[in-house]
């Protein structure tokens, strides 16, 4: 019998379900880089993916806003356990209900998540919080879909370091496409680097891993054009 959170792939009447309400995407670029091109493309993008709580019991979704408004960032600040901006207490929300929608999401919208996973990299505070995305929706989206989403991915992280710090957290390279592998060694390779376990990316690169004042700084500044 299949999870409840994978009953979609027994009953395509559930998959058809979810493409019913379309979302207009803030995309997490949008921190990155503004581009016409990137917009159009989310912009037209389909919610796609739906956690059991929405699909069955009319729950109300913390991955949007009633608008229709994708909103990373929240579902981010949930997920990590992050206070919003100008407050000292986390983000309230189920954080299991968080992780069941992102693990839909890495499964079913590889564009939206790797949207979610930059907008949830420029909330991050502390070193804990990038290796929990890294080892958990990046590491799953990577293993996944790793050939659709590394372009982006590797786009990003030459434009900035944030970027390339994540990369270099994620481990399962026995599980992600040879050549994947190969693009994010060489999308860190830049540095900085979370550390340089030879299970990661970043294998051997001693020189490039950032002390805790450094990795404080960097998550400290926002990811800008």
């Amino acid at each position: 019998m299949p999870g409840p959170f994978r009953l979609r792939r027994y009953f395509p009447e559930l998959q058809q379900q979810t493409h019913v309400n379309n979302l207009r995407l803030i995309s997490g670029y949008d921190a990155i880089r503004r581009s016409p091109i990137v917009e159009n493309r989310l912009l037209d993008m389909e919610r796609t993916w739906s956690c059991f709580d929405c699909q069955f019991d009319g729950a109300e979704p913390l991955c949007f806003a009633e608008d229709g408004t994708f909103e990373p960032r929240h579902l981010a600040r949930i997920l990590l356990k992050i206070a919003p901006p100008g407050t000292s207490h986390e983000e309230k929300g189920d954080r299991m209900r968080a992780y069941d929608c992102v693990d839909e999401m890495v499964q079913f919208a590889p564009d939206a998540a790797v949207t979610f996973i930059l907008a949830a990299l420029d909330e991050c505070k502390t070193g804990a919080q990038v290796a929990l995305l890294g080892a958990g929706a990046l590491e799953t989206l990577l293993k996944a879909h790793g050939p659709k989403v590394i372009g982006p991915l590797e786009q990003a992280a030459k434009q900035h370091a944030k970027v390339r710090y994540l990369l270099s957290a994620t481990w399962g390279q026995s599980s992600i496409v040879p050549k994947v592998w190969e693009h994010l060694i060489a999308a860190v390779a830049p540095g900085p680097v979370m550390d340089a376990d030879p299970r990661t990316p970043a294998a051997g690169m001693e020189d490039k891993v950032l002390d805790a004042d450094g990795v404080t700084k960097l998550l400290a500044e926002p990811m800008r054009a």
